[in-house]
């Protein structure tokens, strides 16, 4: 993790001060209990307070985290309950700090995960087993697995590898208890749990996962000087292209989850700039979003 630190150095001429920490997000929770009945909220009034306290203290890699925490937001929708049984959907956004600036953020992970059931008691206790599922808390580690991984992809050279397979040991355990959303049986291009994971830790997406350092490079540098800073986002989208061309034979989840979190990033970037190469490009890598594009194109 050290080139986080010289990377950081380098593009703000050490005008940020380093600091190391021993965990390494900086999370916001909040749970929507509006789906539930009056008396059914009473065993989860502390739930907010709960998950924040254990994602803020829990150390999930094996190293001093090194520079500003990773800013993470995770909502919680309740929409039923059953004895101690409840339904809910996730949302899960993390931020990539640009130029290790703190009060900054270049969005990296937005997930909304659609099915989620657990057994959940007033005030529990919540602990990381990473060799035992845990319906509640193995889902939140999953995913903040994840999104430390993403994280350490953009400053060093497949940096995440080693939480992905923390992450993947959690899809394994989840698809052996016969959860869906970690099964390994899904259609291409259909967002499962499993499914993200397995693009993340497939061999033939490394070249991805590259892309997206450079794609970090290239917003850091545009906070400094807007046209190198365009210029470099330009090759890296060409780059994606050319990977989605050359190796992707079906959609691929982890393409579409990383452009759902920057499509808007990126036509703020170029927004007017008519005559870039770059909008052929999105609108081969990211279809989904040819209506933002255009209209960015357009500069509106």
């Amino acid at each position: 993790m050290l080139r986080r630190f010289i990377i950081a150095c380098i593009l703000v001429c050490a005008s940020t001060q380093y600091v190391t920490y021993a965990q390494e997000l900086n999370a916001t929770v909040r749970v929507d209990m509006s789906q539930l009945q009056l008396d059914d909220r009473t065993d989860v009034r502390t739930m907010e307070g709960d998950i924040k306290t254990y994602l803020n203290a829990q150390r999930y890699t094996r190293d001093e985290w090194e520079g500003e925490r990773i800013p993470v937001d995770v909502t919680v929708y309740l929409f039923s309950k059953n004895g101690s049984s409840y339904s809910a959907r996730l949302t899960i956004v993390s931020r990539r700090l640009v130029n290790n600036n703190p009060n900054s953020g270049s969005p990296l992970l937005r997930v909304y995960d659609k099915e989620w059931s657990f057994n959940y008691t007033f005030s529990p206790s919540l602990s990381f087993q990473s060799m035992r599922y845990d319906e509640f808390t193995s889902v939140l580690d999953f995913y903040m697995l994840i999104a430390i991984g993403m994280d350490m992809d953009t400053y060093e050279d497949l940096g995440g590898d080693r939480l992905y397979t923390d992450a993947k040991q959690i899809a394994q355990l989840g698809n052996a208890k016969g959860l869906s959303q970690f099964s390994s049986n899904y259609q291409p291009g259909e967002y499962t749990r499993m499914a993200l994971i397995t693009d993340l830790t497939d061999p033939r997406y490394q070249d991805f996962r590259r892309l997206m350092y450079d794609y970090h490079v290239a917003v850091d540098e545009y906070e400094l000087d807007k046209d190198k800073g365009r210029s470099l986002m330009t090759s890296t989208i060409k780059g994606i292209a050319d990977f989605k061309r050359s190796v992707i034979s079906n959609r691929s989840v982890l393409l579409q989850a990383f452009f759902d979190a920057k499509s808007g990033e990126i036509a703020d970037m170029f927004r007017g700039i008519k005559e870039s190469t770059v909008w052929k490009d999105l609108l081969y890598v990211d279809p989904g979003n040819t209506q933002l594009y255009e209209a960015a194109r357009s500069g509106q």
